[in-house]
């Protein structure tokens, strides 16, 4: 079943038009190469991703996703993110292994490169970043189904 996060009181972060239905799949038995959604098959679309994890540490993640061209539907896999942030901050920063994270959106991958190549300030990132347009989550219910 899909459930959609209230953005009614979310304000926009990035100065870009928001991008992308947005699922962080939590499901360790489903990589859904069909979406829950619609059941089309999915594709798979690596994109740089913003995420911002807690205390007050943003970090791009250049993330292979599944993404259904349909529904606008991106779909990351919150295993292979947190396997990615652990070795990450293992090294960087041990301390924030663990903490709390978001996924905020997503930039265009030539934005991704020049700030990321530059060493840009962060409000370069925000003026190229592109929100998710909603944020949704799935729960199986004798299959994939939609509230």
């Amino acid at each position: 079943m899909a459930k959609k996060r209230d953005k009614k009181n979310v304000r926009q972060i990035g100065k870009q038009p928001p991008r992308y239905r947005f699922f962080l799949n939590p499901y360790l038995d489903a990589r859904f190469s069909s979406c829950p959604a619609c059941a089309n098959k999915t594709k798979q679309r690596t994109l740089p991703l913003l995420m911002y994890i807690e205390p007050n540490r943003p970090l791009f993640m250049n993330t292979v996703c599944r993404y259904c061209p349909y529904c606008d539907l991106l779909i990351a896999h919150q295993d292979e993110l947190e396997d990615a942030l652990a070795t990450v901050f293992t090294v960087l920063d041990p301390e924030i292994v663990g903490n709390k994270y978001v996924v905020i959106g997503t930039l265009d991958r030539a934005d991704w490169k020049r700030i990321d190549q530059n060493n840009l300030p962060f409000q370069d990132t925000l003026e190229a970043l592109h929100d998710f347009k909603d944020e949704v989550t799935f729960e199986p219910a004798g299959g994939w189904r939609r509230r």
